[in-house]
């Protein structure tokens, strides 16, 4: 993805609603325009445009900067992000590679476009690069600079959150398990080898068949003993 730079109109680089440095390529007017704009930064957001009489006015927030843009509507707005992306981290870059007690009191207490000369040149050579970018690895990117802190505080609540919840489950699912296991014992491994139908009703129907055949075996064993020694008391008796 490539922006073409006819189409992008403005672009500042804000700390609050200071302007630090600015590009304007079409109407002097702009830069007014851009100020009132950056006094009503949204809020909560990370990324927010909007587009009005053929304009996109679109703001890209990492509190305390704000890199605000205006380009031509026919710019579609991941190209618009991407050019303001560039400009973060080109800034960035800049600010990175000059630690100095100079430059954190520049940016502690900035002074209007007291960033003016170093950028411009920045500005124009981003304008020239037409550089491209995969625009879902971009709205990653911004996922990482804008949440950060959200999530530490997320994974706070997350953590008792799952814990409580993983509780619940492991007791829930381990009684489960525990019936199921006891259900599995109580259908399987006849005497026969066979696997019975699964039902803990027919396990016990067949339990009950076969405890009424061994009594009718039993009994059937003790009518033959009875017979025999009443065979052998009568021989007995009449020898």
């Amino acid at each position: 993805m490539s922006w073409n730079p006819n189409l992008i109109f403005y672009a500042c680089i804000a700390k609050d609603t200071t302007i630090l440095a600015e590009l304007n390529s079409k109407d002097a007017d702009l830069g007014d325009l851009a100020k009132k704009c950056l006094e009503k930064t949204p809020r909560f957001h990370s990324i927010f445009s909007h587009t009005v009489h053929g304009e996109t006015y679109m703001f890209f927030i990492l509190d305390p900067f704000v890199y605000f843009g205006i380009f031509d509507e026919s710019l579609e707005k991941p190209e618009c992000l991407l050019f303001l992306k560039s400009v973060k981290n080109a800034f960035t870059s800049m600010i990175d590679n000059r630690n100095s007690g100079t430059m954190k009191q520049r940016l502690y207490s900035p002074n209007w476009h007291c960033f003016q000369g170093e950028f411009s040149p920045v500005f124009q050579q981003l304008l020239a690069s037409n550089s491209e970018f995969d625009a879902t690895s971009t709205a990653a990117d911004l996922k990482d600079d804008h949440r950060e802190s959200l999530n530490s505080v997320r994974r706070k609540n997350k953590g008792s959150t799952d814990s409580s919840s993983e509780g619940m489950k492991k007791r829930f699912f381990g009684d489960a398990d525990k019936s199921g296991a006891e259900e599995g014992k109580l259908d399987s491994d006849n005497d026969d080898g066979s696997v019975s139908s699964g039902s803990r009703v027919q396990r016990g129907r067949y339990i009950g068949k076969k405890q009424e055949s061994m009594v009718v075996l039993l009994s059937m064993d003790l009518i033959r003993v009875c017979g025999v020694l009443l065979f052998v008391i009568w021989l007995w008796v009449n020898c």
